[in-house]
């Protein structure tokens, strides 16, 4: 399983690394390029929204991704779904949330509805999963030490 977990940080990575252009921002970028309500992160991509029009089911897997394979310090952080693609808009219900934390000098901290309050240390950079109940609402994703251009947002459907 330790392998397949492995795989799967990889995979992630790489998706992250493709929908992110990974292309060295710096602790300046501006952050007015959000695009959308429900951007995923203040990266340089400013995508189309258009996948909100097949809703995946509710539950299932997340992942927390901070830093890149290539850069474990790099300004990037994303939510992505169990296919590696940005999450935008999910169905409320339970699901286990992977932090791939690759750096430390970043952290990945979610909140939101019904007192969702999660977060990995920014010292660490392992690997953790975490259960939680995601209600109707907007939840938002940060660095906490470099929240200005290291954050994202999603709603959660009824």
């Amino acid at each position: 399983m330790s392998n397949t977990r492995s795989a799967l940080a990889v995979l992630l990575t790489a998706a992250a690394l493709v929908l992110t252009g990974c292309t060295g921002s710096t602790p300046e970028a501006p952050a007015e390029s959000e695009p959308a309500a429900t951007a995923p992160a203040a990266t340089s991509d400013d995508g189309g929204g258009s996948d909100d029009s097949e809703a995946p089911a509710a539950g299932g897997e997340l992942t927390g991704m901070v830093g890149t394979a290539d850069d474990p310090e790099a300004y990037e952080i994303a939510l992505l779904d169990a296919e590696g693609n940005p999450v935008t808009s999910l169905p409320a219900g339970d699901y286990s949330l992977t932090f791939a934390d690759l750096s430390r000098m970043h952290n990945f901290h979610l909140t939101g509805p019904g007192g969702v309050d999660v977060a990995t240390d920014v010292a660490g950079n392992d690997e953790t999963t975490v259960e939680v109940t995601l209600e109707p609402g907007t939840y938002t994703f940060v660095c906490d030490p470099h929240q200005s251009n290291m954050r994202g947002e999603f709603e959660v459907t009824g």
